[in-house]
């Protein structure tokens, strides 16, 4: 089976977008992408890491050149026909179509328009719920303006384009969601004005966000994505643990609200066993995949030790680099193919059974949780 893994397409149902031409040379930002680690950690560690390696040998297959210092890789990268060379990587690594965070992009970063032009995938939009908060608070002058004006917002999302909404809960307070009552909101927001931050970091206000926004999300049939687990040093990993979503599960998904579990590391079993007692449960293992080269085999094997192959997405996570888009469909495809091809998994299937659940995987699942396509 092993040449079936390599023709099937891909959906990237977690992404960022790449930096557009002006960036194409920017060995620093390739190197940091390959880390969550902060601007301030010393590019020499970085560079003694497999990922690194890794990114290298994408970037001499598709320039054709070879390198032994800095200068001379950027002086090539900028060489480069970036169109083509974007779309040599893309269309060689399978992807259908990428679902962008809109969250977060690089500094200069294209359109999403121009990033469908620079890939030749389709590109659909994913709203961050934070970010709508943080831009209703430049403008409302109270509680009451500013609920309208974000509610509106999260009302509005699939008349306007976005197929998930997505959370950053974790980084901020972590994931041990929970009603709040409209007083103690409206007194955290008066505090936030008074903080004299733009940065929605109060837990209160976070939690009211997120449960009020959760039955909006529902009636349009979005998903909700929540970051979990691994991601940059500014989240409490503790708190990023899954299991506390479980009250959280329990509220909304009987509505009929999908929650999305994204990245999972070193969580991903727990994510794995939510997926596989509760409905409309969903989780990838994005980032981990491909930051963890050598552990990407282990990881997807561990994930799908209980889950649905119906509950487990392709997500890459990448953003900035093209060749970090390359590198995780390489290792997601290997590292599928392995744990299918492991003798104990084909005793008990077919390879009928074992190219379905590729198809799930890889793009099927994510169509229809996000496009209402099966």
């Amino acid at each position: 089976m092993t040449d079936y893994f390599s023709t099937v397409p891909l959906i990237d149902h977690h992404c960022h977008s790449i930096v557009d031409e002006s960036r194409q040379g920017d060995v620093e930002a390739m190197i940091r992408v390959t880390s969550e680690a902060p601007s301030s950690y010393p590019l020499a560690d970085l560079k003694e890491r497999l990922v690194w390696e890794a990114v290298q040998t994408i970037a001499r297959r598709y320039t054709k050149s070879e390198w032994k210092q800095e200068e001379e890789l950027g002086a090539i990268l900028k060489q480069q026909d970036y169109k083509a060379y974007c779309r040599s990587l893309f269309k060689d690594a399978g992807y259908q179509a990428l679902f962008v965070d809109t969250g977060y992009a690089p500094a200069a970063s294209p359109s999403l328009g121009k990033l469908a032009d620079l890939t030749d995938a389709a590109v659909y939009p994913v709203l961050r719920l934070e970010k709508v908060a943080e831009s209703a608070f430049q403008t409302a002058a109270a509680f009451s303006d500013w609920r309208e004006m974000v509610l509106s917002q999260v009302k509005a999302a699939r008349e306007k384009g976005y197929i998930g909404a997505k959370s950053i809960a974790a980084y901020r307070t972590g994931l041990n969601l929970h009603e709040v009552e409209e007083r103690e909101a409206k007194a955290s927001f008066e505090a936030w004005k008074q903080s004299g931050s733009g940065r929605l970091a109060d837990e209160s206000l976070l939690n009211y966000l997120v449960w009020t926004a959760a039955p909006l999300l529902a009636e349009q049939a979005l998903p909700l994505q929540f970051h979990v687990g691994y991601g940059d040093p500014d989240t409490d990993l503790r708190l990023g643990n899954p299991l506390h979503l479980r009250d959280f599960i329990e509220t909304f998904t009987p509505m009929g609200l999908s929650v999305v579990m994204l990245h999972c590391y070193p969580y991903h079993r727990e994510a794995g066993y939510l997926a596989s007692v509760y409905n409309h449960v969903y989780f990838d293992t994005s980032l981990i995949v491909p930051l963890g080269v050598s552990s990407a085999r282990r990881v997807v094997a561990e994930a799908l030790e209980l889950a649905p192959y119906s509950r487990y997405l392709f997500a890459s996570d990448a953003h900035t680099r093209p060749e970090m888009f390359a590198l995780a469909a390489e290792l997601f495809r290997d590292a599928f193919a392995s744990h299918l091809d492991d003798p104990l998994v084909a005793r008990y299937t077919s390879v009928e059974k074992r190219e379905a659940w590729t198809n799930q995987v890889f793009h099927l699942n994510s169509k229809k949780l996000y496009l209402g396509i099966d």
